[in-house]
């Protein structure tokens, strides 16, 4: 029997922390602005790498909230959830659509061979299995968002190439977006490329701080997105960990660490996942287990999982 994620306890109070996450949503957004405006302005190339270093953390729970709102937990209003989600998405920068389909088969594929980037088998080609590793956690990951934002306005056809049908990761995220939602996905993408535009030449930004700003934002959300998957067991739900975290980065990034409770229950919003620990499970440490990520794809020694199917999350997102 294929498993599916869990219900929370009918009888726990888990309403998503709305006011908290428009507060904080308005919060990163204008204070990303400033130093955006600020790198580009500061005069002084020391303060404006500063300012590239706390852009790159303090758009981490930007995407936090992001992927609430990707699983209709932002706020109980749909219209709300999704106007907000678009906005976040617009910064991240990329289509909210797009980055929502993908992330929900994310957690149909979770651990599969579409998704087994820390381990190889033996038929795999170990040289280009690490290049491809490394590429993408040093910064292709997030880098392949806005290329995508650009691609899918300018020419969705790219998506049938050839060379994104044979990686199977890429493969299953394309041939996973409904064909009826490309319209919607392309309107996103001129939408987040005229804010993006706009929002350049109004603050008067110059582009080598602005790229600088994002490229820093690019390498460090990169590097820690499969950390919380990496050297977990091939299992579609529990293939994840709760990762042991300092208080103030724990905070820092809405309990992102917790992320085998949030793959038990995609359902339950951000501010009550670590009322949700498996006991049966280790927490290795954060640190620990971002260091020993980067030994880089291991053998793999465990059948792949079979993908489920998930529950409909909201009116939007059915397949």
């Amino acid at each position: 029997m294929n498993p599916t994620p869990l219900p929370p306890p009918a009888h726990l109070d888990l309403t998503p922390p709305e006011r908290l996450n428009i507060g904080l949503s308005c919060a990163i957004v204008f204070a990303g602005l400033g130093l955006q405006w600020g790198a580009s302005h500061v005069g002084h190339a020391g303060l404006a790498f500063g300012f590239a270093i706390a852009f790159s953390f303090l758009f981490l729970p930007l995407y936090s909230l992001l992927h609430e709102a990707e699983h209709n937990l932002f706020h109980r209003h749909p219209k709300i959830n999704n106007t907000f989600g678009f906005l976040l998405a617009a910064f991240f920068p990329g289509s909210f659509t797009f980055l929502r389909s993908c992330h929900l088969g994310h957690h149909r594929r979770n651990r599969t061979d579409a998704e087994m980037f820390d381990l190889y088998y033996p038929t795999d080609n170990l040289g280009m299995k690490r290049l491809y590793f490394y590429s993408l956690y040093l910064g292709l990951f997030w880098l392949a968002v806005p290329v995508a934002t650009i691609a899918l306005l300018i020419y969705p056809k790219l998506l049938q190439n050839q060379l994104l049908q044979d990686a199977p990761s890429a493969s299953a995220m394309i041939n996973g977006l409904p064909a009826h939602y490309l319209l919607k996905i392309r309107l996103e993408c001129l939408a987040v490329i005229a804010i993006q535009v706009s929002l350049f030449f109004w603050l008067d930004l110059q582009l080598q701080w602005y790229l600088l700003l994002y490229a820093c934002y690019g390498l460090n959300w990169s590097s820690q997105q499969y950390i919380n998957h990496a050297h977990s067991p091939r299992h579609v739900l529990n293939g994840a960990h709760n990762l042991k975290a300092h208080g103030l980065y724990q905070g820092l990034l809405l309990n992102f660490n917790w992320h085998l409770a949030h793959h038990q229950y995609p359902n339950v919003p951000w501010i009550y996942l670590p009322q949700f620990d498996d006991t049966d499970r280790d927490r290795p440490g954060y640190l620990t287990a971002f260091i020993r990520f980067w030994a880089g794809p291991q053998p793999c020694q465990e059948p792949e999982p079979k993908a489920i199917a998930l529950p409909k999350i909201g009116k939007e997102i059915t397949s």
